[in-house]
């Protein structure tokens, strides 16, 4: 993609459709200020972008990944934007439904294989977490009537 053709043309054309009341705001009111938008920032529409073909290949990937671990599990995935982050990053997050345990795990990055490369190193940490996780030692009898004799009865 190459660099941005028109800055005015972009400028005027984002503000005017910002400025309009929103009763007239109609979705070929929006599909024409956005195409003006495209054309001016030399953008190809008929292609997705990288960004949406990462977000589909996460999608489907997050998918999979939800089903291997079985019907407990559920997904989501979406694009997080904000303050702290340059431009607009991917978000998985693989999560328990419900029952006793609640279990959330999470990835975000750039791409679909980072984010996906955080959910596994997430999902490893939480298995073995769970089978080194030490047994509570078992209390000594501290009853004096242990030390009794015992009758012996019906067995």
């Amino acid at each position: 993609m190459g660099p941005i053709t028109d800055h005015r043309l972009l400028e005027e054309t984002l503000v005017n459709l910002l400025r309009m009341p929103r009763s007239h705001w109609t979705r070929e009111q929006i599909k024409a200020h956005l195409s003006l938008a495209a054309t001016a920032a030399a953008l190809d529409l008929a292609r997705p972008s990288t960004l949406q073909m990462e977000h589909m290949k996460l999608a489907a990937a997050v998918d999979l990944l939800a089903k291997g671990m079985g019907e407990g599990f559920s997904y989501r995935v979406a694009l997080r934007s904000g303050p702290d982050l340059e431009g607009i990053e991917l978000f998985a997050s693989v999560e328990s439904k419900g029952g006793g345990a609640n279990v959330r795990f999470t990835g975000f990055g750039s791409t679909a294989e980072r984010v996906l490369a955080q959910l596994r190193d997430a999902i490893s940490v939480h298995g073995k977490a769970l089978a080194t996780k030490p047994t509570k030692p078992r209390e000594a009898n501290r009853n004096p009537l242990r030390l009794l004799p015992r009758k012996a009865g019906p067995v």
